[in-house]
């Protein structure tokens, strides 16, 4: 039983980001949603580094701007842009990292 309670934040963000994800999508275009989701590494790297106090290498933060500049691109061509499309996408961003934050403490515990 206690094991189930400690999976209970991961499971509420999985719940969380997939509500967020479907929503976006409903908001505007599945691919505006999906661009706009494929920023979530620099949202895990920026949770990590300061809300959860782990160290982001140097690696994968020099990785991070090709990571927003070809979400940039993508976006610049998209016609259909829906704000509220983006600000869902960006939460399901937000449950996503704090989802992957607690998933990785969770299994470095015993």
């Amino acid at each position: 039983m206690d094991d189930l309670i400690k999976m209970l934040p991961v499971a509420f963000c999985y719940a969380g980001a997939h509500s967020a994800s479907v929503f976006s999508f409903s908001a505007g275009s599945v691919s505006f949603g999906q661009i706009v989701k494929a920023s979530e590494p620099a949202f895990a790297a920026v949770l990590s580094q300061f809300v959860y106090n782990k160290p982001v290498s140097k690696a994968k933060w020099l990785c991070l701007p090709i990571v927003i500049g070809g979400v940039i691109l993508a976006s610049v061509n998209e016609l259909d842009f829906a704000v509220s499309a983006l600000v869902s996408a960006c939460i399901a961003n937000m449950f996503a990292a704090v989802r992957g934050n607690e998933n990785k403490k969770l299994m470095e515990t015993e």
